[in-house]
C-alpha cells in the first residue's frame, strides 16, 4: 500500500532528501533518511546509532526517519492502518557506551536523558515539545514511547536483541491505549517511583519467547532525565532475574501500533551514563506479600530458574 497522499513516497522522500533536499512540509534538509527496515550510524557521534525498524511491516501503511546529526534528533512520521493491537515498528536510537555490557549488580547508577514530542501530520519537529493527544486521537493513534534494554547471563548474548533471554522495557509515554506484555495477568503487583514518577511492572514472554519486563509511567513524561538504576535493582533483588544477568543493549523509540494517517513522533536531547562499581542499596518499594509469592511462582517458572546440583563439595549453577 502507497503512503497517504499528504506524504511523498518512501522511494521519492529517500531520494529527496539524500540529494539534500528539504521535506516540501517542513522547508528544512536533515543530515539522513532511512525508511522501512534501514539503519544508519550518525557521523560525529559514535555514540549513537538509528533505525527506522519497521520490523512488522503489513502493507498497510509505511514509516521513514529523518535524522539530525548536530545537534542529535530525529523526526519518525509513520501510519498503520491495520491491526491496531500489533506494534508494526519501533524507530529508535541506540546507545553505545564503553561500560556496557555490564552484570546488573554492577551498576552503580544508570542516568537516561531524553525530550519528545507527539503530534498529526508531518509538520512536527524535534525542536517541539508537543503532545498533541486530541488530534491524535482523531486518526486512531496507538503508540508507546520507551527505552528498551536487554539482558542476559551470557555477555556475547546480551547486546543483541534477539539473543537476549530478557527485555526490560521503560515506557514514559503512551497513546491511545496500547497494552504492555502481561497487562491482563499481573498489573497490580509490582510498583516503584523514581521521584515523582510512578511505575507498575508488566511481566510477559513475546512470540520469541523472551521473558519481557515493562515499566509502564502513570503519566507522560516528554521531559525524561532520570537515574533509573532502582527500576533494574527491582527486579534483581526480588529474583525476577539472576543479578549476574548482564546488560548489553540500550535503545529509544516508540512502537507504532496504529494511525489512520500520518503521525509523528519526535525526539532530542539524548543522554545515558553508566557508572559501574557496587551497586548502592536503593530505596525500593516494597513487595506485597501475594506477590511475594507470585513472582516465586513466576521464577520457577521462567527460563531464569536456577539449578544448583552438589557433588563431591562442588557447585554447579545451571541456567534454563
Amino acid at each position: 500500500m502507497s503512503p497517504p497522499q499528504s506524504y511523498p513516497s518512501a522511494h521519492s522522500l529517500t531520494r529527496a532528501l539524500l540529494a539534500g533536499l528539504s521535506f516540501p512540509a517542513l522547508g528544512r534538509a536533515y543530515d539522513a533518511v532511512i525508511c522501512g527496515e534501514n539503519g544508519y550510524s550518525g557521523t560525529g557521534n559514535d555514540s549513537l546509532s538509528y533505525s527506522a525498524n519497521a520490523w512488522n511491516a503489513d502493507g498497510s501503511g509505511f514509516q521513514c526517519m529523518s535524522i539530525d546529526n548536530d545537534p542529535p534528533a530525529f523526526d519518525a512520521t509513520w501510519s498503520w492502518t491495520s491491526n491496531p493491537g500489533s506494534v508494526h515498528s519501533y524507530p529508535r536510537v541506540s546507545f553505545a557506551s564503553q561500560q556496557l555490557p555490564v552484570p546488573l549488580a554492577n551498576i552503580s547508577s544508570l542516568d537516561v536523558g531524553v525530550q519528545w514530542s507527539y503530534s498529526p501530520g508531518q509538520d512536527a519537529t524535534s525542536s517541539a515539545r508537543i503532545l498533541n493527544t486530541g488530534g491524535l486521537d482523531k486518526l486512531g493513534t496507538v503508540a508507546n514511547v520507551a527505552f528498551d534494554m536487554f539482558a542476559d547471563p551470557d555477555p556475547d548474548k546480551a547486546v543483541s536483541a534477539t539473543t537476549a533471554a530478557a527485555e526490560i522495557m521503560i515506557w514514559i509515554g503512551t497513546v491511545g491505549d496500547p497494552w504492555p506484555i502481561g497487562y491482563s495477568t499481573n498489573r497490580t503487583c509490582f510498583k516503584q517511583a523514581l521521584g515523582s514518577v510512578d511505575f507498575t511492572l508488566y511481566t510477559g514472554r513475546n512470540t520469541r519467547g523472551t521473558r519481557v519486563f515493562t515499566w509502564v509511567a502513570q503519566a507522560n513524561e516528554t521531559g525524561f532525565f532520570h537515574e533509573i538504576s532502582p527500576l533494574l535493582q527491582y527486579l534483581w533483588r526480588n529474583d525476577l532475574v539472576p543479578s549476574n544477568a548482564t546488560l548489553g543493549l540500550i535503545e529509544f523509540g516508540s512502537e507504532a501500533y496504529h494511525a489512520d494517517a500520518n503521525v509523528t513522533f519526535s525526539a532530542s536531547n539524548f543522554s545515558i551514563d553508566v557508572s559501574v562499581g557496587q551497586a548502592p542499596q536503593l530505596d525500593l518499594a516494597d513487595m506485597p506479600k501475594k506477590c511475594s509469592d507470585a513472582a516465586a511462582a513466576y521464577v520457577r517458572t521462567s527460563s531464569w530458574w536456577i539449578l544448583v546440583v552438589s557433588y563431591s563439595a562442588t557447585f554447579y549453577v545451571l541456567y534454563f
